[in-house]
């Protein structure tokens, strides 16, 4: 099972209107939880401010964004000191 990191849960819930309060998992879909266009723009703005990095075009996809395991697991594969 993946573990997403407590500051990311933090960093993603003030993107996702719909989610509760309890521990978001890897399967959670980002869509269904309110994340919308503007929002993964706003979400990118932030993951990057966050953590100084600077994700590449080619991960910037559907993919990338449909759950909140595919999100961490594209963040942290790309970018070794968050493994």
């Amino acid at each position: 099972m993946l573990e997403i990191p407590d500051g990311f849960q933090s960093l993603l819930r003030t993107h996702l209107p719909y989610a509760d309060a309890g521990a978001l998992a890897a399967h959670d879909e980002l869509g269904a939880l309110g994340l919308d266009s503007m929002g993964v723009v706003r979400l990118l703005v932030d993951v990057e401010n966050a953590y100084g990095v600077e994700l590449p075009d080619e991960l910037l996809n559907e993919a990338t964004f449909a759950t909140v395991g595919s999100l961490w697991q594209t963040l942290a594969s790309w970018w070794p000191p968050l493994r």
